[in-house]
C-alpha cells in the first residue's frame, strides 16, 4: 500500500493488530504496518485480530535516517507511518 499518497489526510484502516518493538501496530498487507500513535500496545487478547482503525495519516522519520555520513546501511527504522487521534474498532468475525 502506498501510504505517502494518503499523509497528512483522514484514513480508515483495516488490519491485523500487533505489537513490534514494544508499540501498538496494524498490519494492513504482508510488510505494510501503521502504528496507532496514543496506543502504546494491544492486549494480548487483542494480538492477531481484526481491526478498522480511523485519524489522521502522518510519517516520521526518513529513510536517509538509515545511512550513515559514508552512506553505508545502519540498523535503524527509517521512515514510519503513524495514525494520530485513532480510533479502533474490533472487526467481528
Amino acid at each position: 500500500m502506498d501510504f505517502e499518497q494518503y499523509l497528512n489526510e483522514p484514513v480508515t484502516l483495516f488490519g491485523v493488530a500487533d505489537n513490534v518493538d514494544d508499540r501498538a501496530v496494524l498490519w494492513c498487507g504482508p510488510r505494510d504496518l501503521v502504528f496507532i500513535s496514543g496506543l502504546s500496545e494491544w492486549a494480548a487478547d487483542e494480538v492477531n485480530l481484526g481491526f478498522e482503525v480511523s485519524g489522521t495519516l502522518i510519517a516520521e522519520g526518513d529513510d536517509a535516517d538509515l545511512r550513515n555520513e559514508y552512506g553505508e546501511a545502519m540498523h535503524g527504522i527509517g521512515r514510519r507511518y503513524l495514525v494520530r487521534d485513532a480510533i479502533w474498532e474490533r472487526i467481528s468475525d
